[in-house]
C-alpha cells in the first residue's frame, strides 16, 4: 500500500505490557520521523496499569496508532506476532514500548 505520492506503507509493531510511564516517548520517537506514511500497531500483552488509557488518548489524536488487546497474556514474542497479523505495509518494523527512535 502507498500513499498519494507513492511512498511505500511501513508498519510498526510495539508490544506492550504496563508501560504507562514510558509508552508515550516510544510512540512520540515514531511521530517525530520525516517519513509519514507509516501505521503503528501496538499491542497490549493485557496490561494492568494505565497503559490502555495512554494508548487510547494518543489513538484519538492520531489515526495512524492502532490499538490491539491479547485476548491472553502472550509474552513480548507473541504480542509482537500478534501485531504482525494486523500489518497492512509495505515495510514492517518494530519498536520496544521502552525504546525510542532517533529523528
Amino acid at each position: 500500500m502507498s500513499n498519494a505520492e507513492g511512498e511505500p506503507l511501513v508498519s510498526i509493531v510495539i508490544p506492550t505490557y504496563n508501560r504507562a510511564h514510558m509508552i508515550g516517548a516510544a510512540i512520540d520517537s515514531v511521530e517525530r520521523q520525516s517519513y509519514k506514511n507509516w501505521e503503528l500497531h501496538i499491542v497490549d500483552d493485557k496490561s494492568t496499569d494505565q497503559t490502555r488509557e495512554v494508548i487510547l488518548e494518543r489513538q484519538a489524536r492520531d489515526p495512524r496508532i492502532l490499538y490491539h488487546i491479547n485476548a491472553r497474556t502472550k509474552g513480548v514474542s507473541g504480542a509482537r506476532n500478534s501485531g504482525i497479523d494486523h500489518v497492512r505495509g509495505k515495510y514492517l518494523a518494530f519498536l520496544d514500548s521502552d525504546d525510542i527512535w532517533f529523528d
